[in-house]
C-alpha cells in the first residue's frame, strides 16, 4: 500500500535538522513563520515575498528576504533560489518521548481464515504500543498491524514461532521479490520470502525443514497480508 505523494510545497527537508530549543525565534520571526504556516495550510502553496511583506508590513522584498534567511538558517524553512514560491516548511520530527506523546498502538490480529482477510482488522485480539522507529520504513504507518509468526519457517532470517511481526498491509503485486512477507495460509500466519514468477506466488522458507509452497494469486487458501518491517519478541512462553 503506497503512500500518496506529499505536497511539493510542504515537503520536509530530511537533510536539515529539525528546530531545537537553541533555534528559538524572536517575536517578529515567529510572526513570519506562523504566517507562512497558515498560508500553506489554507492555500496549499507557500506565499510570495510580496504576500509575506504585505502581511507583516515589511515595505521591501529585501527585508522579507532577510527574514527568510534567518528562518532558513535556524532550520524552519527551506528556500529554492529564483522561484516565486520557492519556499517550503521544514517539519519537525515528533519526539516519541515528549510529554503528551505516546507510541503508536497497532492492532494485533487474531486467527483469521485466509478466505476472509477482511476480518483481519475487524476484531483484533488486542493492541500493542510499538517503538515508532519500527515504522520508519513504512510507506503508510496507518496500514501497519501486528501478527504472530505461526511457525519456525523463517528461522534463517531470525524469525521464530510466536514472534510479533510488524506488517505493513499491501497487495501481492506491491511486494518485492525476495523480501520477507506475511501470509495467511489456512488460519495460520506465516512469514516467508516472497517470489512472484510464472503467474504464481511462491512462498520460500529459510528453514530447510520446511517445504516451499506455491499458490495462484486468487487461491482461497493463501492470502498475502503485506511486507514484514521488523519484529519484537516476548520472553514469556504464552
Amino acid at each position: 500500500m503506497c503512500a500518496p505523494p506529499k505536497n511539493p510545497y510542504n515537503t520536509p527537508n530530511t537533510n536539515t535538522p529539525p528546530p531545537t530549543v537553541t533555534d528559538r525565534l524572536t517575536q517578529r520571526q515567529n510572526e513570519g513563520y506562523e504566517f507562512i504556516r497558515a498560508f500553506v495550510r489554507d492555500e496549499g502553496k507557500p506565499p510570495t515575498l510580496r504576500e509575506i511583506g504585505d502581511a507583516l508590513d515589511i515595505s521591501s522584498t529585501n527585508g522579507v528576504s532577510k527574514l527568510l534567511d534567518v528562518l532558513e538558517r535556524k532550520g524552519y524553512v527551506e528556500r529554492e533560489p529564483h522561484a516565486a514560491r520557492g519556499l517550503s516548511l521544514v517539519e519537525e520530527e515528533p519526539d516519541p518521548f515528549a510529554v503528551g506523546a505516546g507510541p503508536p498502538e497497532l492492532p494485533v490480529v487474531s486467527r483469521t481464515p485466509s478466505d476472509h482477510p477482511d476480518r483481519l482488522r475487524r476484531r483484533p485480539s488486542s493492541y500493542l504500543a510499538v517503538d515508532p522507529r519500527l515504522l520508519h520504513e513504512a510507506s503508510d504507518p496507518d496500514a501497519c498491524l501486528v501478527g504472530r509468526a505461526g511457525d519456525d519457517g523463517m528461522n534463517g532470517d531470525g524469525i521464530r514461532k510466536g514472534d510479533f511481526l510488524i506488517i505493513e498491509e499491501c497487495r501481492a503485486r506491491d511486494l518485492s521479490n525476495g523480501a520477507p512477507a506475511a501470509f495467511l495460509v489456512g488460519e495460520e500466519l506465516r512469514a516467508r520470502r516472497f517470489l512472484f514468477a510464472n503467474g504464481k506466488m511462491h512462498l520460500r522458507p529459510t528453514n530447510s525443514h520446511y517445504t516451499k509452497e506455491t499458490f495462484p494469486p486468487d487461491a482461497p487458501g493463501c492470502h498475502p497480508i503485506g511486507r514484514v518491517l521488523g519484529l519484537f519478541r516476548s520472553f514469556s512462553k504464552s
